[in-house]
């Protein structure tokens, strides 16, 4: 009994619980700000919201017209974020719960690793908060984070198909996370589907490979190996409807960009995005993320990591020195214990950097999270395993590695001053206080039917004159077009908001 009682009580113990608590108060902390600060960042009101609201008719389309560029976003772009941000918007009449599905990804990926890699979950939480975007965008309406989440388990339950024996890899339960995930991250982001198509591939070619060795060892017949021909096809549906809907509708799987096939140019309405500052607008795309990823030059962190200089906009985010860190330990893991496991885990990250590194515009790294995500996953996993069978040095722990990404998770809160890891009680309130003119407001009759004229380059505050948001008039307007004419407005009364 004396034992049991020092056992519970030992150093070691004592600093899994800290930590617990700590990465307890972070969440508490984190989940408090996404649930009370309204998210001011530009995409948010520019058409997160708007999306989010007219799929379950909070503001519909009659109340609140789109203009042209962002109602072919609202056609074309896949919607399954805007679904569940609706969701949690509609079910508790409360605008910033928007902000839990980005808070709930968060979480799904540290249960996930729980689940599937015996990875602690306060160091999971940890050490995912130390990268300064996952931080930012875990209480925010940006979909990057929960895209690259899916992705992120889509690719690791792929590495487990290469790494566990047969009978563990191939499973009912290993192929619908993949599919479950595959489709979830094609239909949250346009951007991943060419790499939801890639890791596939793999997943596939692993899956036949094993079930055409059982059938040649005589544990299975070929009913086996065809059932997958209907599960591709049926999941395939799910997985690719956005690209599919956009053929079926417009000709274009990635409608409404501009895409070009053999010199043909496809149906669209917005030109492909992009950008780069000057000072690396001719590198090689390759060049431009290692830059980007070891922060050389980048940008302060913040959500878009804009800058006022132009040749820092738009890089960094991942905290270079934390990505050092993360590919040091790897390496270190690898020469310390080779095995499927650890060179299994360096395969994986060298495709899925290859393949990142020259994606159309990946120095711009939040569009790219699930690159640290899982090289801090991988790291997790393989100090988690390589601890518990005994193959690593007694200093190299779960806990201390925790402790490690802790000290750069301080470093991340304290340059960024708490401010994405605290509430800042910046409510619905405040927020139209700051952007709807008071003045404009007081033209307007209870009852009316107005039209609203922004000629401002500002388009996104005009959904914040949504009459939602404004029950005690319980106004009625008219607005097509980010820039309009009083002339437009035909016999309506002109209310200008610019």
């Amino acid at each position: 009994m004396i034992t049991n009682y020092k056992k519970i009580f030992s150093k070691q113990n004592q600093l899994t619980l800290l930590l617990q608590i700590i990465a307890l108060i972070i969440i508490i902390s984190l989940f408090c700000k996404a649930i009370i600060d309204v998210d001011k960042s530009w995409d948010t009101w520019f058409y997160h919201i708007p999306f989010a609201a007219r799929l379950w008719g909070i503001i519909p389309e009659e109340a609140h017209f789109f203009y042209e560029k962002l109602e072919v976003r609202y056609d074309g772009f896949p919607l399954l974020a805007s679904f569940f941000q609706g969701m949690f918007w509609y079910l508790t009449n409360h605008i910033q719960a928007a902000n839990l599905f980005d808070f709930f990804s968060l979480i799904l990926v540290c249960v996930y690793l729980k689940s599937y890699f015996q990875v602690p979950l306060y160091a999971s939480a940890i050490a995912f908060l130390a990268i300064p975007l996952v931080q930012i965008h875990a209480t925010s309406c940006y979909v990057d984070l929960p895209g690259a989440v899916c992705f992120t388990i889509l690719t690791l339950t792929t590495y487990l198909l290469y790494i566990k024996s047969d009978k563990e890899a191939d499973n009912w339960r290993n192929i619908s996370i993949i599919l479950l995930s595959a489709a979830a991250a094609a239909n949250i982001k346009l951007q991943l589907v060419p790499l939801v198509v890639f890791v596939l591939c793999f997943a596939l070619i692993r899956i036949v490979w094993l079930r055409w060795q059982a059938i040649k060892k005589g544990n299975a017949d070929f009913s086996r190996l065809l059932v997958l021909i209907p599960l591709i096809f049926c999941s395939s549906l799910l997985i690719f409807a956005t690209p599919l809907k956009n053929v079926l509708f417009y000709g274009n799987p990635f409608y409404p960009i501009r895409m070009e096939i053999f010199g043909h140019v496809l149906n669209h309405k917005v030109d492909f995005y992009t950008y780069a500052g000057d000072a690396i607008k001719d590198m090689p795309q390759a060049l431009k993320w290692l830059r980007s990823i070891f922060e050389i030059n980048s940008a302060k962190w913040e959500i878009a990591q804009w800058s006022a200089d132009p040749n820092k906009s738009r890089l960094g985010g991942f905290f270079g020195a934390y990505v050092v860190f993360n590919l040091l330990l790897l390496g270190y893991l690898v020469l310390q214990k080779r095995s499927r496991e650890t060179l299994g885990a360096v395969a994986t990250l060298i495709i899925i950097s290859v393949v990142t590194a020259n994606a159309p515009q990946s120095h711009e790294l939040r569009y790219y999270l699930y690159w640290m995500i899982i090289l801090v996953s991988l790291n997790l996993f393989l100090v988690t395993r390589l601890e518990r069978l005994s193959q690593i040095p007694k200093a190299i722990k779960v806990q201390n590695l925790t402790l490690v990404c802790l000290i750069f998770l301080a470093i991340v809160v304290t340059k960024t001053n708490f401010q994405y890891i605290k509430p800042n009680f910046y409510t619905l309130d405040k927020h139209l206080q700051t952007y709807v003119a008071p003045a404009a407001l007081r033209l307007i009759q209870p009852g009316e039917t107005v039209c609203l004229v922004n000629k401002s380059w500002e388009y996104r505050k005009t959904y914040m004159y949504s009459s939602y948001f404004h029950p005690e008039l319980n106004y009625d307007y008219s607005i097509k077009s980010v820039i309009r004419t009083p002339e437009e407005c035909g016999e309506l009364r002109v209310i200008k908001i610019y």
